[in-house]
This record gives C-alpha cells, structure tokens and sequence, in this order.
C-alpha cells in the first residue's frame, strides 16, 4: 500500500510516499515551497497545482495529514487550516481514504515520547527507512505521518 503523508503549511508543505510492506520504505519526499512574497491565494492555488502532480505521478492509495492544533497558535491554525483545504479538495475529487493524526500521537508512535523533538523524529524517520542523505524537517514529518498511519493498520491486523 502506498501511503502519502501530508504536513500541510501556507509556506511549506512537507510530503512523504512509504510502500507499506515489511518493513516500510521510502519512495519519495521532500517539499513544496510555496514562497513569501505571493499573497495567499496565489500560494494556495501553487499547492493545489503541485500537490495534484504528486497524486498523479505517485498513485498513493491513501493520505495521512497532519492534524492542525488551534489551541496553541490560533492564528497559525488559520493558516494551516486554508491549506489543509486544498489538501481535502484534492481528497474529495480523487476519492482517497484520507487519515489524520494529532502531532503528539505521531511522536509517541515513532520515538515513544509524545513530547519528542523535531531531531528525535527525523532521526527514528531517517533509521526506520534507511534513508543516508539530509532530510528537510518538513519531509521528515510527512514520512513521520505515512509510518504512523502503517503501524497503525499492520496493529489493527
């Protein structure tokens, strides 16, 4: 199973693309820079563009999308959200199973510590899938997503 993992951000969205096998390996990552000098529609219609390219080049068969936390950053949370509605768009016309997962249950799944750090996360990221090369923070957690909804459904079985 191909999953697609999603950290969705009005200036950065991360991407991930795990083979759900025994064990999960990375197919693709990295992220789309929607730049700070475009106003937000212009940023937002640049996401739904390059995001439509990665559903139509990699056939993911399900997306798992990081859930947006209001509580903390409210104005974030805003932002966030415009984008995680491009992202539900796309879900909608494509017709994929879409699965969300709250930062902290992400973090507990890949190091045990809901409170881990960002390097803690892409280090457990970066063995799990033996991926050598840098990897961006935003990649890592959308890989850190697609291996979350995995251990997820292997559990369930």
């Amino acid at each position: 199973m191909r999953i697609l993992g999603l950290d969705p951000g009005s200036r950065v969205t991360g991407y991930g693309l795990i083979e759900g096998q025994n064990p999960p390996r990375a197919l693709a990552w990295g992220v789309i820079k929607l730049g700070n000098r475009n106003g937000l529609p212009e940023r937002l219609y640049r996401l739904y563009q390059e995001l439509g390219k990665i559903l139509r080049e990699f056939q993911p068969e399900v997306i798992a999308l990081e859930e947006v936390i209001p509580e903390r950053y409210p104005r974030a949370a805003l932002s966030l959200g415009q984008s995680q509605g491009i992202i539900l768009l796309l879900v909608g016309q494509t017709g994929l199973p879409l699965f969300t997962y709250h930062p902290l249950e992400v973090k507990t799944e890949l190091t045990g510590n809901g409170r881990a750090g960002k390097e803690q996360v892409s280090y457990m990221v970066k063995q799990t899938l033996e991926i050598e090369e840098p990897l961006e923070t935003d990649a890592a957690d959308a890989l850190a997503l697609a291996l979350t909804h995995f251990y997820r459904i292997n559990r369930a079985f």
